[in-house]
């Protein structure tokens, strides 16, 4: 009996963790990526068109999730094209500050302090990545941590 209760108590757990996950991403942005430019730190002014495979990640400074997935997205962004917005994280001096103390790339961060690019495309939590494929379609999106490996799978299938 207390084998049965402790299973009872697992599968409302997981059924808990999926509802929540299902409860944040239903206003995400899907079918064609909303078509944006911005301007990196770095003064690159990038599209969210492109005809290769990216990955669109929202994140925040102030987001502890975001600082675990941090490694994960720099990884990412050596083999994958990566637009990493952040929100709500302050002026550019202090995005700039932050990537130099966190080791990131700056040519990819894009400041989304009005939250614009969020409204675009249904962001409301952090942090939140959209799977791109190279026909500008929205493949994946999830809201919370992915690994490194998660990342990887995901653009190789959104590229195929």
């Amino acid at each position: 009996m207390k084998k049965r209760k402790k299973n009872l108590q697992w599968l409302l757990v997981i059924i808990a963790i999926f509802s929540f996950r299902a409860y944040q991403q239903h206003n995400l942005s899907s079918g064609i990526v909303p078509n944006f430019n911005s301007k990196t730190l770095s003064g690159a002014i990038v599209s969210s068109h492109s005809n290769e495979p990216t990955l669109i990640h929202f994140w925040a400074t102030w987001c502890g999730i975001c600082q675990l997935e941090n490694d994960n997205i720099q990884t990412i962004s050596r083999d994958y094209r990566v637009l990493n917005i952040a929100m709500q994280s302050g002026s550019d001096a202090d995005l700039q500050t932050y990537a130099q103390e966190h080791d990131m790339q700056t040519n990819n961060i894009i400041n989304d302090n009005s939250g614009s690019l969020a409204r675009l495309l249904g962001v409301k939590a952090t942090p939140t990545s959209f799977f791109i494929s190279k026909n500008n379609q929205i493949k994946f999106s999830e809201v919370g941590y992915v690994s490194t490996l998660g990342y990887c799978l995901r653009l190789w299938w959104a590229s195929l």
